[in-house]
């Protein structure tokens, strides 16, 4: 167990999250119980009903736990996990980040309905702004935990603290809730699809880990296209292609001459985007409509009737292109990783800022593009 300090280990002091900048704590409560049939008196929310809890889910069952519930000595649960890795969200929630927060170190709260709330613990990176509201599944941090390390707190080795605070304030198990998964949609979703276009072959089950965060950096990075976008495909773009279809299993040369196994390698990428079809080497109708699909990051807007024209390749020579990326490919994402899939949501109608912070607008229109 890596949680040693006495005060965190009874789920006190310095561990308890601080209310937000400029929002009283009557503020949250009010925000929280008072719609579902509450009484303020004197400044104090008196609840009038019980209280519904929200649907909370573990996002960390293929984590070994190293540090069991064990309250009075333990009240959370540690899951052990590498430096970097990413964070979903366990329900849906309204971010409150909380630099160096005791012996807890780097904490993300995610306020949840009906005043409860949860807490991941001696994170290493925050990925949200306060205020941002996240589903199931989305990623609102970094792991990190490495003693001494920024932001780790007491913690004396790799590893997540989780626990979850009720409307009493009181710490409870977070295994005691529901263990299933969130729907297969949101925001995790789209980033596994859209990852697809960068080599991720891992489940689409809307929640992303590291390999899909290498997927998308791949894809908003491109595949070295550097040729004209002019709908016109010439070597560069079936180089680019090829490069495209080595995350598809190609081993052959990049050369721009598209033969069978380049196609393979494509058809094995394209199956993210629609195509059932056989892994053949022989493009036809399915796997063009397919590869529209995926044209659509590139912001193709035609029909997907396996009939490619300028502006089916447009598209595609935008994706091959990228889309402004310039980061490492680390499958830990950041303000770059973010800017470039805000770029990228311009293509289904996002005109808000490029600023590494995307919201609501920006998974939308993400989303119309998968």
């Amino acid at each position: 167990m890596t949680e040693t300090e006495a005060r965190h280990r009874r789920g006190g002091g310095q561990d308890d999250p601080h209310v937000p900048t400029g929002v009283s704590r009557r503020t949250l409560l009010r925000g929280a119980v008072v719609g579902g049939g509450a009484l303020a008196a004197g400044g104090l929310v008196l609840p009038t009903t019980a209280y519904a809890v929200p649907a909370i889910y573990n996002p960390f069952a293929a984590y070994a736990i190293t540090g069991q519930w064990d309250p009075p000595n333990h009240n959370g649960v540690d899951f052990g996990m590498a430096v970097g890795t990413s964070l979903p969200a366990c329900a849906a929630g309204t971010i409150e980040n909380i630099p160096y927060n005791g012996t807890g170190g780097h904490t993300v709260t995610i306020h949840h309905s009906d005043g409860y709330r949860s807490q991941y613990m001696h994170l290493s990176r925050f990925l949200l702004a306060n205020g941002a509201s996240v589903g199931p599944g989305t990623v609102v941090g970094l792991s990190g935990g490495a003693a001494g390390a920024d932001g780790a707190g007491n913690s004396t080795g790799p590893h997540l603290h989780w626990h979850v605070i009720n409307p009493s304030g009181v710490r409870v198990n977070p295994l005691s809730f529901g263990s299933t998964p969130p729907p297969v949609q949101g925001e995790g979703l789209t980033l596994q699809k859209i990852a697809g276009a960068g080599g991720y072959t891992g489940p689409l089950d809307g929640v992303p880990g590291s390999r899909t965060w290498l997927g998308v950096q791949q894809a908003v990075r491109g595949y070295g296209y550097t040729g004209p976008l002019d709908g016109a495909p010439g070597g560069n773009t079936y180089s680019a292609l090829q490069r495209l279809a080595q995350k598809g299993g190609y081993g052959g040369p990049v050369d721009g001459v598209m033969g069978t196994n380049s196609w393979k390698g494509v058809q094995t990428v394209l199956s993210r985007f629609g195509y059932g079809g056989p892994i053949d080497g022989a493009p036809g109708a399915n796997t063009w409509a397919a590869f529209q699909r995926l044209a659509k990051l590139g912001g193709y807007t035609g029909p997907a009737d396996g009939v490619l024209g300028t502006m089916s390749w447009k598209g595609m020579q935008k994706v091959l292109t990228g889309f402004g990326y310039t980061g490492p490919l680390d499958g830990a994402p950041g303000g770059g990783t973010y800017s470039a899939l805000q770029r990228m949501a311009r293509y289904g109608g996002y005109t808000g800022p490029v600023d590494g912070v995307p919201g609501t607008n920006t998974w939308t229109a993400l989303a119309r593009l998968v």
